[in-house]
């Protein structure tokens, strides 16, 4: 009986220090997967909300076809409302143009509205672009993009 017990304390001891390693073994691991699912859910987010810009910045035209300057290329006031939108919700830095380059009329059938955007800083490619040599364009940026065409009613 006394054999028992004693044998049951040291195998007990053994096993704590194993489970010990094996946590540090697997904690890089699923940090990686937390930091990295974090990332892709910031991508999404700031995808919906660029995309949600270009659906504003193309309502906008839609209803005031006159903001388009066929020589400029540009319509100030959609662009501004899509600005607006995107810095709503948190994007502040975003490019804003326009198709067609010739008219917006009435007569016109649509209007296409791009917004693209760069997410900076992300965390992932930060700490693994040392260690398995990943070359990264434009300093950790990543670029997103969103087109939008909308009808003329």
């Amino acid at each position: 009986m006394i054999i028992n017990v004693r044998l049951n304390q040291k195998f007990q001891r053994n096993h704590r220090g194993q489970s010990l390693v094996e946590f540090a073994l697997l904690l890089p691991l699923l940090l990686v997967l937390i930091v990295s699912t974090i990332e892709l859910g910031r991508l999404f987010f700031t995808k919906i909300v660029i995309t949600n810009a270009a659906r504003e910045g193309a309502y906008y035209l839609t209803m005031n076809p006159s903001d388009y300057d066929p020589g400029t290329g540009n319509a100030p006031n959609a662009a501004f409302a899509a600005q607006r939108d995107a810095s709503n919700s948190g994007v502040s830095d975003i490019t804003v143009t326009f198709t067609p380059t010739t008219s917006v009329a009435p007569g016109e059938e649509s209007v296409m509205v791009t917004v693209e955007t760069q997410v900076d800083d992300l965390l992932l490619l930060g700490f693994l672009g040392e260690l398995f040599s990943i070359n990264v364009v434009n300093q950790g940026a990543f670029s997103l993009s969103s087109s939008v065409e909308m009808m003329y009613q």
